[in-house]
């Protein structure tokens, strides 16, 4: 599924283009393989269950508002992608492209930082039987440390890529996952032994001091 997924990134950013002379593209493409490369080690030597549960593609157990949420993501997804794709190529690669660079490698390091610490980190909202609150590594700052990753990295990617077009889908996707943590949060308050506790303790879902 991982080289599936590559392919299919490389496919909605390469296709559009027209060229494959486009360093931005290729680099943002290899960041994403080794990411893909790097989960697969790491939840496959501590997190094997969790790692095939993220392969499944929003399970049967899942919220109907989530799969609601993952049709409407993947086509913003799409479109940000889209539109860097025919944008990007043209566009010089400077001191902004980098640094959004910079936030998408720190994003990518910060989900699989939170998928080694929760092994109920499925890809869908649901409550899974044995589930408990995720109380460390980076939940111990916020409680949906992949959400703000996820958030990071759908805003970096249009200025990564030279797209200013793009931008329009990346911030509805980062607001529409902003909701998706709100509702799921809202479901693990009233179905998850434990959580309300940790929240008590954490107050904050996704940026310490503000939310």
């Amino acid at each position: 599924m991982a080289a599936f997924r590559t392919c299919l990134l490389g496919a909605a950013l390469f296709v559009p283009a027209g060229s494959c002379r486009w360093a931005a593209g290729w680099a943002y493409l290899a960041a994403y393989a080794a990411w893909s490369a790097a989960n697969i080690i790491l939840l496959g030597r501590s997190q094997p269950a969790l790692l095939r549960l993220r392969e499944t593609e929003a399970p049967p157990a899942a919220e109907a508002w989530d799969k609601a949420f993952i049709t409407a993501s993947t086509a913003l997804l799409g479109a940000t992608l889209l539109l860097c794709g025919l944008e990007g190529p043209a566009s010089p690669f400077g001191a902004v492209s980098a640094a959004a660079f910079a936030v998408i490698i720190a994003a990518l390091a910060l989900f699989t930082w939170a998928l080694l610490f929760n092994p109920f980190a499925a890809g869908a909202a649901l409550l899974q039987p044995g589930q408990s609150a995720a109380d460390k590594g980076p939940y111990r700052a916020v409680r949906h440390p992949v959400y703000l990753a996820s958030i990071l990295i759908s805003a970096a990617t249009p200025a990564a890529l030279g797209s200013r077009s793009a931008f329009l889908p990346a911030v509805l996707l980062a607001l529409a996952i902003a909701a998706r943590t709100a509702l799921e949060d809202r479901l693990l308050l009233r179905g998850l032994p434990g959580y309300r506790d940790y929240a008590a303790r954490v107050p904050y879902r996704l940026l310490p001091g503000i939310w």
